[in-house]
């Protein structure tokens, strides 16, 4: 943790940019107390200890640098904390409608709420009902997914578009095939509309999904009715309470012995479960979509529950606990490996005395800190879960990972910045063995 500290000091002091965010400039200047305060206080540690209950000096410094840096992040990522503040209205600009109403060089907001667009001429081009302007919030994986819907002065719905989200591409590229946003074509806005049944996106469940509802919730509002929002079906709620399930077993394994010949078998319903059929993993993608625009506990508090589980875990010195027993990547990996008669080597990628995924995850705070936008959901191969919404790339980087786990133990996670953020974790008391 100290190094990649140092690392975006370094680096940061190097980029002269206006929009550097207060927290990293905070983080520059209290480097030297860090230093002091260790140089100073080694020697009383063992008193802080006691004090702390072996809570040390330098795993407090290591949180509070690790908040520092997801404040960073989060802000420059665009955090807005809205707990501090009231919520502001959200401002458009023409250039948020370009797919919608591609002619238009102006709009209005009328008294319903709704958007009127015209051209260069002045000429009324539709109207928009935006999702935003309701209160039509449905969280997706990542977040919430707004939309604008298009209509003639009829109230007849010329397309459904997509305003700026988080949700994963891969995901919303293959909505898009499905032509989802077009099942609402030719419809009058009306209550009728609040009837029609449309099916999510085999594959793309929770995006597609949130968008269904996001429709629905907008145009209820707008019409000033209850909309039609789908509620938990059985199959949703079979999954969290198999993936409670999950969790549960994962804990006779910690803390017990007598499951250990059944590992191999829960390893194998971690896979299909929560990498096939639920596709809920845990990667850096969606940890700062989450960071960015908080938590989505409408729809994927499972997902969040194993965070946080990690994180508890962690520092309670099981720093390995969401690696070892939940992550669909690392029970795929580990299965591969004990299917393979081959003897295991194991990979050990370092540049000097640091290792490699520790630099990957460096690269991707730095970068997001200094504003950059990064493909995070292809930085890692999870999406290769989904096979029929990954690219052939992802899905090559997927079988290159079960080739590499015939010959190496668990070859992935030497690179995984996922697993190397969790391993940030200081325990707050070393477990006892």
């Amino acid at each position: 943790m100290y190094v990649v500290f140092n690392i975006l000091i370094l680096l940061t002091k190097c980029y002269s940019h206006t929009s550097i965010k207060p927290a990293i400039v905070f983080c520059i200047y209290l480097q030297p107390v860090f230093d002091l305060l260790l140089s100073q206080y080694q020697p009383s540690l063992n008193t802080i200890d006691i004090i702390m209950k072996k809570l040390s000096f330098q795993n407090v410094i290591n949180y509070f640098t690790l908040l520092l840096l997801l404040a960073a992040v989060a802000i420059r990522g665009g955090a807005e904390f809205k707990w501090f503040k009231s919520e502001d209205v959200k401002a458009f600009t023409i250039a948020d409608f370009e797919e919608a109403f591609p002619q238009a060089t102006s709009f209005k907001e009328n008294n319903d709420r709704s958007f009127s667009f015209f051209n260069e001429e002045g000429v009324f081009l539709g109207y928009g009902l935006v999702s935003e302007r309701f209160d039509a919030r449905y969280s997706g994986y990542s977040g919430h997914v707004p939309i604008v819907i298009a209509m003639t002065d009829k109230r007849v719905i010329t397309g459904v578009y997509l305003l700026a989200n988080n949700e994963t591409n891969e995901y919303l590229e293959y909505i898009h095939k499905q032509n989802l946003l077009q099942s609402w074509n030719q419809f009058v806005v009306g209550e009728e509309l609040l009837t029609l049944e449309v099916d999510a996106a085999s594959g793309a469940t929770r995006s597609s999904t949130a968008i269904i509802n996001t429709f629905n919730l907008t145009v209820g509002n707008y019409l000033d009715v209850a909309a039609n929002i789908q509620t938990a079906s059985f199959i949703r709620v079979l999954q969290s309470v198999l993936t409670g399930l999950l969790v549960l077993v994962s804990f006779l394994f910690v803390f017990g012995s007598r499951l250990k010949k059944y590992y191999f078998y829960y390893l194998t319903a971690v896979l299909l479960l929560l990498g096939i059929w639920f596709k809920q993993m845990l990667s850096v993608g969606v940890m700062h979509n989450w960071l960015v625009n908080g938590l989505p506990m409408q729809t994927n508090y499972e997902l969040v529950l194993i965070l946080i589980l990690a994180i508890v875990m962690g520092l309670m010195g099981y720093r390995k606990y969401y690696c070892n027993y939940l992550c669909p990547m690392g029970a795929l990996q580990m299965l591969v490996s004990k299917l393979s008669p081959l003897k295991k080597r194991s990979l050990n990628m370092r540049i000097s005395q640091v290792q490699l995924r520790l630099i990957y995850l460096t690269f991707i705070w730095v970068a997001l800190i200094l504003g950059f936008s990064l493909p995070l959901g292809s930085m890692e191969p999870f999406v290769a879960f989904s096979f029929n919404v990954a690219s052939k790339l992802i899905l090559l980087f997927g079988v290159l990972i079960i080739l590499l786990s015939v010959f190496f133990n668990r070859p992935w996670c030497q690179f995984c910045p996922t697993g190397c953020a969790l391993d940030t974790i200081e325990p707050v008391k070393p477990r006892i063995k």
